[in-house]
Parts: structure tokens; C-alpha cells; sequence
């Protein structure tokens, strides 16, 4: 059953109501980015406009999620022959940076991807860059598509000060979330059976089991942090076996009280620079060269046993290693729950200059509705829509969706570390990269990382 993919979500957002006040400085929405619910929209007949064209931004970096997006626009250009869906891709690193200053200029793209959060939509919104859609959801009917608590993720009050409530500022496409990814073969070849590994002692057991067979110069786990955030998805993994998932939730959230400094993210780091210094992860002239979707393909040629990342990089693995691909969630620990990274997908939004904002909202129904389940399921992806019909054929498909299902029943998903603050990525990346190089030891990674959270909360709470 579909149904309530993202049911942890309500209490979720119910902290950030709690705990987001407003922001110091807060700039005021743009005229032009308020409108009623009321108000008419047009869903069809787009064919009469004549020639038009709609520049739209995608920030998916992974070869599954772009398909997707691929497919599904050409085919609402072919529904409407007169459209021409300008579509550009950008590394979604590089984009979250200058989306604001893209959005802001004299000609932005008519859609274009977001990111949850203060650091990107919490901006946006502030800014009066975006669009609202409340009359779009009311029109094509999303509060029936998507789960109320994947579309409160999208959700803002109009000043961009509190998360989780109001307006409904985007869509998304899928659910993601952080996992392991296998190569069958290399664990056959190693005697390791998947199915063996039911606790996070087990599988790191299977690492070093692993490390003795594969060459010395392949990681056990492939990885890329170029980004500076593949470090994070991986020790994500690790820290769901000895963090609750609504520890983290509470501390993403700023929940007074909650913290990050405490004895089972400092035991998780350490255990992720235990990997690191045990060769599991390869040298770190090379993870940090090259991004996660280079990892991902880098996996698909046979690099590494493992792969511990998002699922959007399925359909690259499966491409690659065909039926030897495997996915599961990380086993659990002494809690005995699955506990991961994962959310809805980064929403899509409406540029408040666009002249066509009733197309725009056509093409994002058609590309995140019930419309697009087929592409999704067929690029290995969970579609975040719950009232389609598509499911997945393929063994790889099916594993995605079963890793998602369960994380989801047992209320694992973490979200995004990096949504605490505006400034999270870019300290969590940093100090991982020097953690991993040893530069810093992993109890400065945690006081780093709470002094920004505590910055934030503070300004958060008008101080």
C-alpha cells in the first residue's frame, strides 16, 4: 500500500511549526508571487496559445532521475506540439548555490528545482521569487495525488519564517532515500549472503570480510564527495544505528533541547573515520575528486562491493550490473529499526516572473502527478504521487520500493541533515572532508556542527 509512504511526516512537521519564529530581516514577499485560491486556472487548451516556450531548471544529477524528467517532458510537448520545454540540467551542488541569483534576474527559467529547508525555499519564498500553488493543488486536485505530509515539506508562511505550515510553495516527483547498494556478485565471490547481514554488526563484519578479498587498491565502498555531501548520505547510514530517527528529526527542526552533541553521533563518526582509515572507503584524493553521481556510474563498472547512497542512483547501478544489483536499507542496530537519510525529492517550483504561470503549473502536474508513475517506476524511482498505478517489474525496482516502504512503516526516515540551517551543508561538508583526511578529530566534527545549529537557533528564536 501506498498510502501514508511519508506518514512520520505529520510530527514531524508539527516541530518545525513549534519551533520556527520568524527571522530577523526577514524581506518581504514579492507583490507578484500572491494570489487567491479562488482565482481561475486554466488546465487545458494550452494547444491555442501558439508558440511558446517554457525554460525550465532540473537539478537531477543521477542518470535514472533524468530520464525521467526527459521522458515525461517530451511527452507533454507531445500532448501540446506548440510547446517547446526549454530543459536544462545542472549539477545540483552548483545549482542550490545560485538559484536565488537565477531566479532574481531579468530572465529566470518558468520552473526550475528547489531544495527544502532555510538555505534554498525558505529564501525563495522570502524573497518573493516562487509562485504559491494553492490554487494549483486545488485545481489538479494534489492534496489527492500526494500524501498531506510529503506536501508539507513544500510548505511555508508567506515571510519564509516558519516551515512545515501555510502556502504550498512546490511539488515533487519521488521518494528518496539513502541506502545500500550491492553488487551480488563480488559478495557471492566473497561468501557473503545479503540476507545474513540483520544487524549493523553484521555488516561491518561483511567490510572487513570484503576488504581481505577485493584488490587493495578498490574500495569496499564506493563513494564521491566532490559534492561534500556524499560523506554525509554514507555516515547517515551509520548514524541511524545508534541515533532514534526522531532525535534527528527533532534536532533538524531545532526542537528546544535537542542536540547534536551526543555520544551516538560522536559514535558514528568515529566509525565512519574507522572505515575511512581501514581502506574501506579508497583513497581520499579520490572519493573527494569525484561527485556521487560519478561514484554511482564508477559502481556500475565494477568499482566496489557496496555503495552506500540515495536511491535515485538505481537505474545508473542497474544499468551497469544488470541483475547482479542490489539494494536494501542499512541493517539496524542495537534499536533494531531502520533509520536512514530519505525525504520526498527536491520540489519544483514557479518562477513569480514567469508569463505563463498556468502552463508552467500543467507541466508540473504532468511530471510529478499520477501521469508520471510509468517513467518513475520504469527509471527505478519511487513515485512521491500515491494515487497512480504504476509498480515496479524489475528485482532492482521492487528492492528500491521495499527499502522505502520499510523505512517509512517504521518511521526511519531522518530527512536532510543539512535543512537545520543555511550554512549546515556547507559546515557538515567541510569537516567531514577534514575528519576523513585527518585533519580534525570526529568530537570537533560534532562541536563544529552544533555551534552552527546553535548560531541558527538562536537567530530563529530572535536573538
Amino acid at each position: 500500500m501506498r498510502r501514508g509512504w511519508l506518514a512520520i511526516l505529520p510530527a514531524v512537521t508539527a516541530l518545525a511549526v513549534a519551533a520556527c519564529g520568524g527571522t530577523p530581516g526577514a524581506e518581504k514577499p514579492n507583490k507578484q508571487a500572491t494570489g487567491s485560491a479562488d482565482q481561475a486556472v486554466k488546465t487545458d487548451g494550452f494547444d491555442t496559445l501558439g508558440p511558446v516556450t517554457l525554460k525550465v531548471v532540473s537539478s537531477e544529477g543521477s542518470g535514472g532521475p533524468r530520464d525521467a524528467v526527459k521522458a515525461l517532458t517530451k511527452q507533454f510537448e507531445a500532448k501540446y506540439p506548440n510547446v517547446t520545454v526549454d530543459l536544462q540540467f545542472r549539477d545540483f551542488s552548483s545549482w542550490i548555490k545560485q538559484v536565488r541569483l537565477a531566479a532574481s534576474g531579468d530572465n529566470p527559467p518558468d520552473v526550475f528545482a528547489g531544495n527544502q529547508g532555510y538555505q534554498v525555499d525558505g529564501e525563495l519564498v522570502k524573497a518573493g521569487l516562487i509562485l504559491p500553488l494553492d490554487k494549483y493543488s486545488k485545481a489538479y486536485g494534489w492534496a489527492d495525488s500526494f500524501n498531506a505530509d510529503t506536501l508539507q515539506q513544500f510548505e511555508w508562511s508567506d515571510d519564509g519564517a516558519k516551515f512545515g505550515e501555510g502556502t504550498l510553495w512546490g511539488v515533487a516527483q519521488s521518494g528518496q532515500s539513502v541506502g545500500v547498494f550491492a553488487n551480488m556478485e563480488k559478495l557471492k565471490a566473497a561468501g557473503i549472503d545479503p540476507a545474513s547481514l540483520k544487524t549493523f554488526s553484521d555488516f561491518e563484519a561483511a567490510l572487513a570480510t570484503l576488504r581481505e578479498k577485493l584488490p587493495a587498491d578498490e574500495p569496499v565502498i564506493a563513494l564521491g564527495n566532490k559534492d561534500q555531501y556524499g560523506a554525509i548520505h554514507l555516515w547517515g547510514g551509520i548514524q541511524g544505528a545508534f541515533t532514534p530517527a526522531q532525535d534527528i528529526r527533532d534536532w533538524i527542526f531545532h526542537k528546544d533541547g535537542a542536540t547534536f552533541d551526543t555520544d551516538g553521533n560522536l559514535q558514528s563518526l568515529e566509525h565512519l573515520k574507522m572505515w575511512a582509515d581501514k581502506g574501506y572507503l579508497g583513497k581520499g584524493d579520490s572519493f573527494n575528486a569525484r561527485s556521487d553521481a560519478d561514484a554511482a556510474i564508477a559502481f556500475g563498472k565494477g568499482e566496489g562491493a557496496f555503495m552506500i547512497g540515495g536511491n535515485w542512483n538505481a537505474a545508473t547501478a542497474r544499468d551497469g550490473l544488470g541483475k547482479n544489483a542490489a539494494f536494501f536499507d542499512m541493517p539496524p542496530g542495537d534499536g533494531g529499526k531502520a533509520v536512514a537519510i530519505g525525504s520526498a525529492s527536491v520540489p519544483m517550483h514557479i518562477s513569480a516572473k514567469t508569463k505563463n504561470p498556468d502552463l508552467a503549473a500543467a507541466y508540473l502536474d504532468f511530471i510529478t502527478g499520477p501521469t508520471a508513475g510509468t517513467a518513475l517506476v520504469d527509471t527505478a524511482q519511487v513515485p512521491a504521487a500515491t494515487d497512480g498505478d504504476a509498480e515496479p517489474g524489475d528485482t532492482l525496482g521492487k528492492d528500491v520500493k521495499a527499502g522505502w516502504d520499510k523505512l517509512v512503516e517504521e518511521g526511519g526516515l531522518t530527512l536532510y541533515p543539512d535543512w537545520s540551517s543555511p550554512t549546515m551543508l556547507a559546515t557538515m561538508g567541510q569537516t567531514f572532508q577534514e575528519m576523513l583526511a585527518g585533519r580534525i578529530p570526529p568530537d570537533e566534527v560534532v562541536k563544529k556542527t552544533q555551534a552552527d545549529w546553535d548560531e541558527y537557533h538562536k537567530e530563529l528564536a530572535g536573538g
